[in-house]
C-alpha cells in the first residue's frame, strides 16, 4: 500500500512524501529506520497524472487483452522485452502504441515491466500490474500474461453480454421519445389550431394528448436539460465514494438487474482471485487485490472485510460463509478447494458458472422485455392515434348530418 507521510528529518526539516509498505505500522518502521520523525501518517490518495492519460488517449479493454496475449506468446518465443514491446506498438491501435513507446522508454532506463505500467493506472489496474511483478518475481512473466490476458479476455466478454442485453430496450426507448418528440412538435400543434377554428369538442384523450404538447414545445429547453443534468448529477454521485454506494446498493435490490450485477461481481471476484492464486501471489495480498477489481461498492467492501477478516487466522471459506452477499456454494466449494489444495481450480470453476449465470440471465432479459416493450410501443401509438382520430371522425360526422 502507499502511505503518505509528514516527517521532520535528521536536519530538522519538516518533509511531506510518500512510501510504500505493506501496513501503516511498517510505514512508520521504514522512516523511523532512516531516522526520521514521524509527524503524520496516511493512506494515500492515488494520484492520476492527468497529461499523460490526456496524451495518450483511451485505451480500450480489448487492446490490454490484446497486448498481454501478444506479449505473453513474444517472450515465450525467446523475442527480448523491449523488442516485444517495438514489435507490438507498430501493431497497436494509436492510443496503445502511444501508450507503448513510453513504457518502453521505461524499459529500456532499466526498470522492470510492472514498474513502468504502474505509472499509467488509469490502463493498468493493481490486479494487472501485480500479476505482472509476481511473473518477474518467480520467472514465469510469460505465463502470467497469458493468465491476464484470459481474465481480460473474460472480462470484455461477460461486460460485451451485459451490453448487448440493454441495447435492444434503450434502442426502443428513445425510439418511442423520438415518435413522441415529433407528434409533439410537428403534428399536434397544426391539428390544435384545426380544432381550435372549429370549436370542436374535444374528448379526454385528446385534451392530455394537446396539454402534454404544449408543456413540451414551451419548456422542450428545460425537458432536454433536465434529463442532462439528471445524467450528469448520478455521474457525478458515481464519482464519490459515499453516493456510490448508495447507488451500488440500490443496484443491488433492483429486479432482474440485481441478479445480473450480484452475479457478474461473483464471476470477476473469483475469476481474478483464481488468476492472482495461480500466478504465485498468496491469498491475503490476492484478496486485496481482488477487491479493486469488482465493479460494484458493496462488493468492493465485503472483499476487504474477507481480507481483513483472513488476516486474523480464520480460513476463506469460513468468512464468506458468514457473509450474506456470497452464495454458500462459494463456501463449501471454496472449503473442498481449501481441503485439497486447489483453491484457484475450484474458484475457476465458480468463475465459469457464475458467468453462464449471467449469459442465461441476460438472454432471458432480452427475451422478456421484448413483449412488454413491445406493448408499450402499441399502447402508445395507439393512445396517440386513437386522440387524434376520435376528433376528427366526430367533426366528419357533425358534417355529414
Amino acid at each position: 500500500m502507499l502511505f503518505a507521510y509528514q516527517i521532520v528529518n535528521q536536519k530538522g526539516k519538516v518533509v511531506k512524501g510518500r512510501i510504500e509498505a505493506t501496513n501503516l505500522a511498517a510505514a512508520r518502521t521504514k522512516l523511523s529506520a532512516k531516522g526520521a520523525n514521524v509527524l503524520k501518517m496516511e493512506p494515500a490518495k492515488k494520484k492520476i497524472s492527468l497529461h499523460m492519460d490526456i496524451a495518450i488517449g483511451r485505451v480500450k479493454l480489448l487492446d490490454k487483452m490484446v497486448f498481454a496475449k501478444h506479449l505473453s506468446v513474444m517472450i515465450k518465443a525467446g523475442m527480448p522485452l523491449d523488442e516485444a514491446l517495438d514489435t507490438l506498438t507498430q501493431q497497436s491501435s494509436n492510443a496503445m502504441a502511444r501508450l507503448l513507446k513510453k513504457v518502453s522508454v521505461h524499459i529500456k532506463q532499466g526498470n522492470p515491466l510492472s514498474a513502468a505500467l504502474k505509472k499509467y493506472p488509469r490502463v493498468f489496474d493493481n490486479m494487472f500490474v501485480n500479476m505482472i511483478a509476481a511473473g518477474e518475481a518467480s520467472g514465469r512473466l510469460e505465463k502470467n500474461l497469458e493468465i491476464v490476458a484470459i481474465q481480460q479476455s473474460k472480462n470484455y466478454t461477460l461486460r460485451s453480454k451485459i451490453k448487448a442485453a440493454m441495447l435492444y430496450p434503450s434502442v426502443v426507448f428513445f425510439a418511442i421519445l423520438g415518435l413522441l418528440v415529433v407528434i409533439s412538435v410537428f403534428v399536434l400543434p397544426k391539428l390544435l389550431g384545426f380544432f381550435t377554428t372549429l370549436n370542436a369538442t374535444l374528448p379526454l384523450s385528446t385534451k392530455i394528448l394537446m396539454a402534454g404538447s404544449d408543456f413540451f414545445v414551451s419548456y422542450w429547453p428545460q425537458f432536454f436539460g433536465g434529463i442532462i443534468l439528471f445524467i450528469i448529477a448520478i455521474k457525478v454521485m458515481a464519482r464519490f465514494g459515499g453516493t456510490r454506494f448508495v447507488l451500488h446498493q440500490i443496484i443491488l435490490k433492483l429486479p432482474i438487474f440485481s441478479k445480473i450485477s450480484r452475479n457478474m461481481n461473483l464471476a470477476i471476484f473469483c475469476r481474478s482471485l483464481a488468476s492472482l492464486l495461480d500466478s504465485g501471489i498468496t491469498i491475503d495480498q490476492a484478496l486485496r487485490i481482488t477487491a479493486d477489481t469488482v465493479t460494484n461498492d458493496v462488493y468492493k467492501k465485503r472483499i476487504t472485510i474477507i481480507y481483513h477478516q483472513l488476516l486474523k487466522g480464520t480460513s476463506f471459506s469460513e468468512i464468506v460463509a458468514k457473509d450474506k452477499h456470497f452464495p454458500i456454494l462459494i463456501s463449501r466449494m471454496g472449503k473442498v478447494g481449501e481441503r485439497s489444495g486447489t483453491l484457484s481450480e475450484t474458484l475457476e470453476y465458480l468463475a465459469d458458472f457464475y458467468e453462464t449465470e449471467v449469459d442465461e440471465t441476460t438472454k432471458n432479459l432480452s427475451t422478456m422485455l421484448e413483449p412488454a416493450l413491445l406493448v408499450t410501443i402499441g399502447l402508445v401509438v395507439g393512445f396517440v392515434a386513437m386522440s387524434i382520430i376520435n376528433p376528427i371522425y366526430e367533426l366528419t360526422s357533425k358534417v355529414g348530418r
